[in-house]
């Protein structure tokens, strides 16, 4: 989704007002995590993306050897995991990568693949209104690693889901379906904080957001507005891949079924 300030000083506000835990500093929240739960069961989820690097980048200042997790859901983008392995060894990070156990075609065959949020209404490919992929491939491997407590970098601006459930359970709380403790050190950091912080850092960036993508996650994810675009801009041979196991024509043999394309 495009840098919308308004709207994100808006969702700001709503969770601030109605937070019910205390409101902390990212540090103090990186450490209430740390003097909860201990060296043992606290884990910085980091999934390559800007928001959990700048956290990650937080939480070594607290503890250096802090236990680092990534979720490597088996597609994510090449840049993501050229970035994973170059940080890893350039800040020593303690990381340990969990996989899933299915695959991601194997999820897409049996329930579709993701659609937005609200399309799961009143159908039967989602238990509760989240793509299924995300379920197999991202949170059944932290329920079998029986992790009890993560630092994440969740933002309550990035969306109006991220919004409420910062509004209603807080900055720290416990996911029942997760049987999980999550903590969200920069949950009211707007954009413009997390970008302030990434310079002033020099944090390194994973090159995927110059290639036009404004988020990091599953390269064939189709549950997001725009991923047609964005994927067909940045890895064409990807794109064409994906459209061919949806069975939809891409976006350029659309424009030319419209005449929209010279003939060669």
């Amino acid at each position: 989704m495009p840098y919308t300030p308004g709207i994100e000083a808006a969702r700001i506000r709503k969770a601030l007002r109605d937070c019910p835990t205390p409101v902390l500093s990212p540090v103090n929240c990186i450490k209430k995590a740390r003097d909860t739960w201990g060296p043992y069961h606290t884990w910085v989820a980091w999934s390559g993306g800007r928001c959990s690097t700048a956290v990650l980048h937080m939480a070594l200042q607290v503890d250096p050897n802090i236990k680092v997790l990534f979720n490597d859901t088996g597609v994510e983008f090449p840049e993501t995991y050229q970035f994973i392995k170059e940080l890893t060894k350039d800040w020593n990070i303690n990381l340990t990568t969990l996989k899933p156990k299915t695959t991601f075609w194997k999820v897409v065959k049996e329930y579709g693949f993701p659609m937005l949020r609200g399309q799961y209404k009143n159908t039967s490919r989602s238990k509760d209104g989240r793509p299924m992929c995300c379920q197999f491939l991202k949170e059944e491997p932290l329920i079998r690693a029986r992790i009890k407590c993560t630092i994440t970098g969740i933002r309550a601006c990035e969306s109006r889901m991220r919004t409420f459930a910062i509004a209603q359970q807080g900055q720290y709380y416990k996911a029942k379906t997760l049987n999980r403790w999550q903590f969200h050190p920069i949950a009211f950091w707007s954009t413009k904080e997390l970008l302030d912080y990434i310079a002033a850092n020099k944090i390194p960036s994973n090159k995927i957001y110059t290639m036009g993508h404004d988020r990091c996650g599953c390269w064939p994810c189709t549950g997001y507005i725009g991923w047609r675009e964005h994927l067909a801009k940045s890895h064409p041979k990807m794109y064409r891949f994906l459209m061919k196991q949806k069975g939809e024509p891409t976006l350029w043999e659309y424009a030319d079924l419209e005449g929209c394309l010279p003939n060669i």
